[in-house]
């Protein structure tokens, strides 16, 4: 009898400690949790504010300050380290003196020191050109989807790196601005593999004559652009071509360019035939290098 007592006095002593105990815990760890949500929170409000500035200085072809957004040992998916990649960045904005960019953040994640944020960005600008005895205004329109890759260092968050995913830009002449044209390419392929690129003009304007070219472009700097024989579209306004990636392991982008011309009826009873606008548009193609180290057994 005196055992059942003693079991019951422990048991009562026991219960509400333990219920003491697992409620503190409870407690701690909700307290804990609250508490790094504050700090993931402070920490992604950075980061959006990083690429609020980003974009500012971008717009303003501030060169100087946005490299400081960018760690010294900054490279991208292409290679390009940070000389290089700000280098590059400095030609496009003297070729397009009124690029304006926006971002938009589709997601981001925080592991420690590091950071991840997946923006899609767009850029429209305007370049000048000489077409025989006129000068034309070309507009450029560019649409990208990557990873900005970001580490905090000294407590400051820089931007260490970045991963292209898809890239798709087009600079358009004359009446090409109003066409629909369309280039279809994979956004990835194996080292050496063939791929078809095909550009489609959605017109059925049969006194338009388009003449038109498909080839690649690697991803080097200095950049070493094709400059292939144009041929003429079928009716269909539909051309194709079969192409090789490179096997440097490097990516490359498809390029496109078409003449458009238009013909009509001169004072002297023939056809007169001119130029009414020139597109050139480009595809990114992630070529994905060959892996020496994948082995399968036989069974």
């Amino acid at each position: 009898m005196k055992k059942v007592i003693l079991f019951l006095l422990i048991s009562a002593l026991i219960t509400p400690c333990t219920t003491i105990s697992t409620q503190a815990s409870l407690v701690s760890d909700q307290a804990h949790r609250v508490s790094q949500k504050k700090i993931y929170n402070k920490e992604i409000k950075q980061i959006k504010k990083l690429l609020q500035v980003h974009n500012v200085y971008a717009n303003k072809h501030d060169l100087e300050n946005i490299k400081a957004l960018y760690s010294d040992n900054y490279i991208n998916n292409d290679g390009f380290n940070k000389e290089i990649y700000f280098k590059s960045i400095k030609d496009t904005w003297d070729e397009c003196k009124d690029l304006t960019y926006s971002t938009k953040i589709l997601s981001a994640n925080i592991d420690g020191d590091f950071a991840s944020v997946t923006v899609e960005e767009k850029a429209t600008g305007t370049v000048y050109e000489q077409l025989e005895t006129t000068a034309a205004a070309g507009e450029i329109h560019s649409k990208s989807t990557g990873i900005y890759h970001l580490a905090k260092i000294n407590g400051k968050w820089l931007i260490s790196g970045e991963t292209l995913l898809k890239d798709e830009s087009s600079l358009l002449y004359g009446e090409s601005r109003f066409m629909n044209i369309e280039l279809e390419v994979p956004s990835q392929v194996a080292a050496g593999e063939s791929y078809t690129a095909t550009v489609k003009v959605d017109t059925n304007d049969s006194d338009t004559y388009i003449l038109g070219s498909i080839d690649k472009d690697l991803v080097t700097y200095p950049t070493q652009t094709p400059n292939p024989p144009m041929r003429a579209m079928p009716k269909s306004k539909v051309l194709e071509r079969i192409i090789k990636a490179n096997t440097d392991n490097i990516p490359e982008y498809a390029v496109s360019s078409l003449a458009i011309s238009r013909a009509k009826d001169s004072a002297f009873g023939d056809y007169k035939v001119y130029m009414v606008g020139l597109a050139c548009l480009m595809k990114r193609i992630n070529v994905i290098p060959k892996n020496n180290y994948i082995k399968t057994e036989e069974k």
